[in-house]
Parts: C-alpha cells; structure tokens; sequence
C-alpha cells in the first residue's frame, strides 16, 4: 500500500472502524479476482454489491461532516452566510477524493 493510501486511511479510521475499511478492501480484491476469473456479467453481482456497500458506508462515514453541513442549509433554506457553493463543493470533493483512495488503493 502506498503511503498516500495508509495516510487516507489513518484519517478515518476513528470514524468508520479499521474492520470495515479493511473488508471494503478484500471485497475490491475479491471483485477484482472475480471479474478475471467470471467476467462482468451475473458471476460478479454478489462480489460488486458487497464493494458498492463497502464504499458507500466508508464514504458516507467519512464525509458525514460536510454532508451535515449540507443539511443544515437545506434545513435553513440556504440562508445562512456559510451556505455557499463551497458548502456542496466540499462535500463533492469529500467523497470524489475518499471513494477515489479506497478503490485505488488495492
């Protein structure tokens, strides 16, 4: 793994488990092993939902404090002086750049 990626990793790992990044990481292997030994078609389902969860729950974890801050201007009607198009753009690139980590990193 390269430094960058346990970086990345050491950042979140108080906030998603070690456990659950680490799993995400063996479903992207097995995935990956999966679509060279089954291809891309129904073979692979089982092996592509469990890294879609994977992913989606480290990422939702991850960027949770942008995307409360996100709901906190919905919930305000985007009145509030923070509220601006860095708010979403923080919150994009959150997990753009998480998600990006996770998968490259195996």
């Amino acid at each position: 793994i390269a430094v960058s990626a346990l970086r990345a990793l050491s950042c979140f790992s108080h906030s998603v488990g070690m456990s659950s990044v680490m799993d995400t990481k063996v479903a992207i292997r097995t995935f990956k092993a999966a679509l060279n030994e089954k291809g891309s078609g129904d073979a692979s389902v089982v092996e592509r939902k469990a890294v879609v969860n994977g992913v989606s729950k480290a990422v939702k974890s991850e960027c949770a404090p942008y995307v409360e801050d996100l709901f906190g201007c919905f919930q305000h009607r985007f009145q509030l002086s923070s509220c601006t198009d860095t708010t979403v753009g923080k919150m994009l690139k959150c997990q753009e750049q998480f998600s990006a980590q996770l998968l490259m990193s195996n």
